[in-house]
């Protein structure tokens, strides 16, 4: 059947219905498109709204009205900021998943180093701008031991917990954890030379330190090159083989279940990845951009409060710089950890 369409003297009327036929035909309607995209997006952002997590967003006008409060305790202040850092971290965590979605996993990979810990960045910049050099220095300490040990051993608990056993991959591991090693021994032998050696100068350990961060940066800029460039093959992510054995130790059913295992466990994640919804990038970055500046405010008005609230309630400040400021500044990381780990993806947790 042919249909035949009347055209105008212009000749656009008739063009515009052809068009409209090809991409009905083609199933390429922009105007659907972009309608399911935006309802998609609603529903993202329903998710994201309906989080329990997002009960905690209720502490940032609170922060904000304490704030502009002359005379009021610092404790409140410390408080109220620290429990409104973890939403708005959270938040930035979730928004820099749906943008890697978007992007891939090799923009994702930068996206998710860059952003997972811009909160521990900017504590750490308003720190060293309000002279607490040392509490900085305890905090990153901290924040890299916390991964080590704290991070490391929930992602692994959680993955035993649902599986028995799991294959990785030992070159993601190894190269992650020795990078964590090096810079937290950065951090420590410019810290033992400033407190034990009488010999040197404070500039001499200074320009030490000065080397030390320029070292540190060109090692992420080669790492950055090593993964996503020149090595990428050997941190391809893998489906997960999953291994049920039996009470003896052993397969049940032959080398043949791991090989089952790998198929449904990759199935069942890439159904379940495929079903949550995926906002578009427009609006992924302006919660992004409108996130990362929030955030900032907030750990300008808790660093403000650190020594206050040390002094009122005797609390020693190693614990609060090794402790809490790691626990706030890469809570979403660790809570993106955990959830990763638990969905099977060792490798990227890791």
């Amino acid at each position: 059947a042919v249909m035949l369409y009347p055209q105008s003297a212009s000749g656009s009327s008739g063009r515009r219905d052809v068009k409209s036929l090809r991409n009905y035909v083609d199933g390429s309607d922009s105007d659907g498109e972009s309608a399911a995209q935006r309802t998609e997006t609603a529903a993202a952002l329903r998710g994201i709204a309906t989080s329990k997590i997002a009960v905690l967003f209720v502490f940032v006008p609170i922060s904000w009205i304490l704030h502009f409060i002359s005379e009021v305790d610092p404790l409140w202040t410390f408080v109220a900021n620290f429990f409104a850092i973890i939403p708005i971290a959270w938040l930035i965590s979730e928004t820099t998943e749906h943008l890697e979605k978007k992007l891939g996993p090799s923009l994702g990979v930068l996206l998710n180093s860059t952003f997972g810990n811009v909160v521990e960045i900017i504590l750490s910049v308003q720190g060293i701008r309000a002279g607490l050099v040392k509490i900085v220095q305890s905090s990153l300490l901290g924040a890299i031991l916390m991964n080590l040990l704290f991070v490391l051993g929930c992602c692994f608990f959680v993955t035993g917990v649902r599986t028995k056993s799991i294959e990785f991959n030992t070159h993601n591991a190894g190269y992650n954890l020795s990078l964590l090693a090096v810079a937290a021994m950065a951090l420590i032998v410019p810290t033992g030379l400033a407190v034990f050696d009488e010999h040197s100068t404070e500039q001499e350990r200074l320009n030490l330190s000065r080397g030390v961060s320029i070292l540190l940066g060109s090692m992420y800029v080669q790492w950055l090159v090593f993964n996503l460039s020149t090595h990428s093959v050997l941190f391809a992510q893998k489906p997960p083989v999953l291994h049920v054995l039996d009470k003896h130790g052993a397969h049940p059913h032959g080398e043949h279940h791991g090989q089952h295992a790998e198929l449904d466990s990759s199935t069942a994640e890439s159904s379940d990845d495929d079903d949550e919804p995926v906002m578009s990038m427009p609006v992924a970055c302006l919660i992004l951009l409108a996130a990362t500046v929030l955030v900032a405010y907030h750990c300008d008005f808790l660093v403000d409060s650190i020594i206050p609230v040390t002094k009122q309630v005797g609390m020693k400040e190693a614990f609060v710089s090794t402790v809490l400021l790691p626990m706030v500044g890469n809570f979403s990381e660790e809570i993106a950890a955990v959830t990763i780990a638990w969905k099977g993806k060792i490798d990227l947790a890791m």
